[in-house]
């Protein structure tokens, strides 16, 4: 007598395998990376630590676009969260180190993947900053790193945007500059004017560039340029609380001195 699973049993095992079954191009992938960016938008440590893990258990085991495309969500997802406050220092640290050992193996298999390249340029700046012993080896990595995505992707908006965003927040002895970061910011806005809204994933990225844009703004004195960036940031990720209880207001301060 064969024996066969219970249909929920049967279910169970075709949900958990869903959107990662198929290619990166299936509905169900479109769903799940756009429900990441929704929990990125609306600072959801909870909602990016529920998808992060769910894309863990469902890593493909084979190399491939597919593996790659999980791979770099899951470094995503890991970045966004390295930047809550609401996420211990120590955590923060190992989902650095974590998202960078993953975009590292996208970019070791290849090489030419300029997004990939990009993020992780960028996660080496931001480790380099949480140690000084560090920032000697992965200061000029991180910079190396993002000019190499650049030269592979001149024009890619979220490349601009992270080449901006480290280069605001590296210190001008180690190349970095405000007017170089402006110059680049406006450039990844410019940029995204001509990317679609509906582009595949990763698509992400307009907010952060109207936010950055604006902090530097308002750092340089320019209220109004920083406000009008803002708005713009706000229009897009209404319940940020980062743009509500920290970037606002230290715009609001800055208008009375």
């Amino acid at each position: 007598m064969s024996r066969q699973l219970p249909a929920a049993c049967v279910l169970a095992f075709a949900t958990a395998s869903s959107f990662l079954a198929q290619s990166s191009a299936t509905p169900s992938w479109t769903a799940a990376t756009e429900r990441l960016e929704r929990m990125a938008l609306i600072g959801s440590t909870q909602g990016l630590r529920e998808i992060r893990n769910e894309l863990i258990r469902e890593l493909p085991p084979s190399s491939g676009e597919r593996l790659e495309s999980v791979l770099y969500a899951i470094a995503y997802a890991g970045w966004r969260m390295s930047t809550q406050p609401d996420v211990p220092k120590g955590e923060q640290g190992d989902l650095l180190d974590d998202a960078a050992d993953r975009l590292e193996r996208i970019v070791k298999t290849t090489p030419t993947d300029a997004e990939a390249l990009a993020l992780l340029g960028t996660i080496y700046g931001q480790k380099a900053a949480r140690s000084v012993m560090r920032a000697i080896v992965l200061g000029p990595r991180s910079m190396g790193t993002l000019e190499r995505a650049a030269t592979l992707a001149p024009v890619n908006p979220r490349v601009l945007l992270l080449q901006g965003v480290t280069t605001l927040q590296t210190p001008a002895a180690f190349g970095g500059s405000r007017d170089k970061a402006e110059a680049l910011l406006r450039r990844s806005l410019d940029a995204f004017t001509r990317e679609p809204e509906t582009k595949a994933w990763p698509n992400w990225g307009r907010f952060d560039a109207h936010a950055w844009l604006g902090r530097l703004l308002r750092r340089k004195g320019d209220l109004d340029g920083a406000r009008a960036e803002y708005d713009k940031a706000r229009a897009l990720a209404p319940n940020l609380l980062w743009l509500l209880n920290a970037l606002l207001p230290a715009l609001e301060r800055a208008g009375r001195k």
